[in-house]
């Protein structure tokens, strides 16, 4: 059984996908977020690359095999 880093068992409340299909928003996108920056700290000073830095971290969240590590998934859905 998969287990987050704080050693818990993932209890998604809904599948996202469903979720924007009962709000009659179609999924749009789907990227995974935090790939390098997880274990940061949520005081640690903004480095000095951060463009460099958040430019790796939206690379990674749409390729394999870094967006299967990210800890965190960004679902978008546009309406109308």
């Amino acid at each position: 059984m998969r287990r987050t880093r704080l050693n818990q068992t993932p209890r998604p409340s809904a599948r996202p996908t469903e979720t924007l299909a009962d709000l009659t928003t179609p999924p749009h996108a789907r990227h995974r977020v935090r790939v390098f920056t997880d274990t940061a700290a949520d005081d640690a000073p903004v480095p000095d690359d951060l463009d460099a830095l958040l430019a790796a971290e939206e690379r990674a969240g749409r390729t394999d095999p870094y967006r299967r590590v990210a800890a965190l998934l960004h679902l978008c859905g546009v309406r109308g």
